[in-house]
């Protein structure tokens, strides 16, 4: 299956997902239900067993913004703020859906990898720069209609579950526009 955070097919989570199991506690947390909120530090990795999280920073008019999303097999955590720099997060983490994780202490994880798996650490942070990068770039040289033609055709089965409003937000784009775009096809 095609994903929508595409880095995780280069990166090998097996790593997490195998510490997480054995050293981990199964957590269920509802619709809305917040992992870690915007300018606190993120205490918590998960890989995520069923539902989905999003992630969420607050517009300038106080509009819910959302930047990204962990679906099912994938790991959600704050990794550039809270992982690499124990510093406050730039965006809640909050469920999108009811959802269910194996989460253990983010401190734990790191002291893991540090030790255990240090090549794991620069080769995720490398290809999560690129993934940023090339979203940047997209933004600016892609139009919206052919980003959401891109999202589909990469994840098709990640974008159905999603509500209309918050693939607007993550595409950057009004709700409106993207009934247009939708309509369109």
């Amino acid at each position: 299956m095609a994903r929508l955070n595409d880095f995780f097919t280069r990166i090998d989570l097996s790593i997490l997902t195998d510490y997480a199991v054995k050293n981990g506690r199964i957590v269920k947390y509802s619709r809305g239900e917040v992992l870690c909120r915007e300018g606190e530090i993120c205490r918590y990795i998960g890989i995520v067993r069923s539902g989905y999280f999003k992630f969420v920073s607050l517009g300038f008019k106080g509009e819910e913004c959302v930047t990204g999303f962990s679906f099912e097999g994938e790991a959600v955590l704050d990794y550039v703020q809270s992982f690499l720099q124990n510093s406050p997060s730039l965006t809640s983490i909050v469920a999108g859906s009811d959802a269910e994780i194996v989460q253990v202490p983010l401190a734990d994880l790191r002291n893991y990898l540090l030790e255990d798996e240090p090549d794991f650490i620069v080769k995720t942070s490398a290809v999560l720069l690129q993934e940023a990068y090339r979203r940047y770039i997209d933004l600016y040289i892609k139009t919206p209609a052919r980003r959401y033609a891109e999202l589909c055709e990469r994840c098709h089965e990640s974008v159905s579950i999603i509500p209309l409003q918050e693939i607007a937000s993550y595409l950057t784009i009004s709700r409106r526009q993207l009934h247009r775009i939708r309509g369109e096809r």
